[in-house]
């Protein structure tokens, strides 16, 4: 409407302009070369305008024809571009069936047709790592490095050798280019990771503090910099621990209490905490943070750390204190079992046949029976001289799936580490079951 509206106002405008110019009085004299030109001011106005408006429009013409070729030339780029980008959407779709050659095809008609995007040459180092070629996609990586690329596409190409590197072992290579993308761009978040991953790795606890400042100021979440914080604290009082000396215990012991501090559900500080409290004869402090912890969540690390606070206690007198501790949360499935374990080892074994069989028939599912739960009903069997029935719960625990555990990258772990050992990333241990087939055990190197 309101378009509508100015077109009217714009041709009133135009007609009360022609009809005033039509009736100007008056005559005009033009003399040009002995010639002489003389007609009423309206006509000569009108040819006057006619005559711009003749220029203006050869003018239009000659800048078309000038401009076809640039016009053509942006003709044929877009539709490159969008043959590029289904190219790159074909690939995309290839890598993430796995198709390695479909990718490889795609990819290459994707770079062929956009020769200065990152991102072809990002798909076709992805597929040649598919294809095991870790060597060709380092030379893609390395390629974005140069030309024409900006900061961006170089941090694109420095991050993709960072990774090959770290996956190579070679740990020296690849601070380098971490270093170099902090170059291009300081408060790149994941560079800082790695390089924090790398210090812990190579226990230089100064380095990954140094790192570990940087990046809270990357504008990551005040919980995460308490996580990481607690995860790089933790490690330091696990390579504390290493030396294993009375100075370099206590100093172990304080780290923990600090990452504990940090971050309360970090479940395998409060159990070094309560460890270490428990062999400098601390029992007191060392029950007291377990039942803490106990109270906020049950977990089996928890169980083993506090039987082995009470290892060197009689088993009657373990079967009387267990209670202190589950007491807290009695209805949890890891209460029920830890006093079931206490039960088995004072030898009372209908005490541990009934703890198990109520957390069994708790379960809906039979086949959700974890391995662990079938063979300490095992054990209460024997115990109870029905060695049929034992025989029938190992046999089941042959079967039955493993319980949750220490977790990272799909492979199941023997205990917390900070850096995962598969893929070098740091803080990504995590206590859960294994998604698919059985995770294979992957022992951490001592």
């Amino acid at each position: 409407m309101i378009r509508l509206t100015l077109s009217l106002i714009v041709l009133v405008a135009l007609v009360a302009l022609v009809t005033y110019v039509a009736n100007l009085p008056g005559h005009a004299q033009v003399v040009l070369g002995g010639y002489q030109l003389d007609a009423p001011v309206s006509v000569l106005i009108g040819l006057l305008v006619f005559a711009m408006l003749a220029l203006l429009t050869l003018g239009l013409i000659v800048q078309f024809f000038i401009g076809l070729p640039g016009r053509l030339q942006a003709g044929r780029a877009i539709k490159r571009q969008a043959q590029g980008e289904l190219a790159m959407a074909t690939a995309l779709m290839a890598l993430a069936r796995g198709d390695a050659k479909a990718a490889g095809d795609a990819t290459a008609l994707a770079r062929q047709k956009l020769p200065q995007k990152a991102l072809p040459r990002l798909m076709a180092a992805q597929s040649a790592l598919l294809e095991g070629r870790a060597e060709a996609a380092a030379d893609e990586y390395r390629q974005m490095l140069y030309g024409e690329a900006d900061a961006a596409q170089k941090a694109l190409g420095l991050e993709g050798l960072f990774y090959i590197a770290r996956r190579n072992g070679a740990d020296a290579l690849a601070q380098k280019y971490a270093t170099q993308v902090l170059e291009l761009t300081p408060k790149c978040t994941w560079a800082l990771d790695g390089l924090m991953a790398l210090a812990v790795k190579e226990n230089d606890w100064q380095a990954a503090e140094t790192w570990l400042r940087r990046w809270a100021r990357c504008g990551v979440n005040r919980q995460m910099i308490r996580h990481r914080r607690a995860v790089v604290l933790l490690a330091e009082a696990q390579d504390a621990l290493a030396e294993d000396t009375k100075d370099s215990r206590t100093k172990a012991l304080q780290l923990a209490e600090k990452a504990s501090a940090q971050n309360p559900d970090l479940v395998a500080a409060k159990a070094m905490v309560a460890r270490l409290y428990g062999e400098k004869g601390g029992l007191v402090k060392a029950r007291r943070v377990l039942r803490q912890a106990w109270a906020r969540a049950p977990h089996p690390e928890l169980a083993q750390a506090w039987l082995d606070c009470y290892a060197d206690q009689p088993a009657t007198q373990r079967v009387r204190a267990v209670s202190s501790l589950t007491g807290k949360n009695p209805e949890h499935k890891e209460s029920y079992i830890l006093r079931a374990r206490v039960a088995l080892a004072a030898q009372r074994w209908t005490l541990a046949q009934t703890l198990l069989q109520k957390q069994i028939d708790s379960i809906e599912s039979k086949a959700d029976i974890s391995r662990r739960l079938c063979l300490l009903m095992a054990d209460a069997e024997n115990g109870l001289g029905d060695l049929a029935a034992a025989q029938v719960w190992q046999d089941r625990a042959r079967r039955a799936p493993l319980e949750a555990g220490w977790m990272s990258a799909g492979l199941r772990l023997d205990g917390w580490q900070a850096v995962c050992p598969v893929t070098g990333n740091l803080g990504t241990v995590e206590w859960g079951h294994h998604e698919g087939p059985q995770a294979p055990l992957l022992v951490a190197p001592s």
